[in-house]
């Protein structure tokens, strides 16, 4: 029995020591944030605590529910910061207006809490656009704004009210 518990941990250690998997992380909430003491970081929200984590490699490990890095999936990770965009009111009953100062070609998103993506649309905007959230439930979703051209991006956290 030792042996074979030996050998399971061996080829336990040598897989995680080869592998490929880099796991991305963020976490969409009304409230949290983050805080760092070393080579420890640890990512809260409310109602969820993620109280380790560890890197070996290419292998990340957390505790706690953390969702998809939404930067990655989008194609906008290492992006520069988006200026002159401005999103009005938040928080927001039915239309949310995004105006643009500068024209170029724009992708879309609106995420809920849940990471699920709820919008997506891509166009040569130069002045204003509506985005329509009547149909939307009360809460906390994201909106991300990605200039693919130029690798600029705008993310922002919109409340939806009754």
């Amino acid at each position: 029995m030792k042996k074979i518990i030996s050998i399971l941990v061996l080829l336990l250690t040598i897989s995680l020591g080869f592998s490929q998997t880099a796991i991305k992380k963020s976490s969409i909430s009304a409230e949290g944030g983050s805080a760092t003491v070393g080579n420890t970081t640890i990512i809260y929200s409310v109602g969820e605590v993620a109280v380790q984590e560890a890197t070996q490699g290419n292998t990340h490990l957390s505790e706690g529910f953390i969702g998809p890095d939404i930067l990655n999936i989008t194609g906008v990770a290492d992006y520069g910061e988006l200026q002159d965009i401005n999103v009005y009111p938040n928080p927001v009953v039915t239309d949310l207006h995004i105006t643009f100062d500068t024209e170029s070609n724009y992708d879309i998103y609106l995420f809920d809490i849940n990471g699920k993506q709820l919008v997506q649309q891509s166009g040569n905007y130069q002045d204003e656009i509506l985005v329509d959230m009547s149909s939307y439930q009360t809460g906390v979703y994201l909106l991300v704004i990605a200039d693919r051209k130029n690798k600029q991006r705008k993310i922002v956290k919109i409340t939806k009210a009754k």
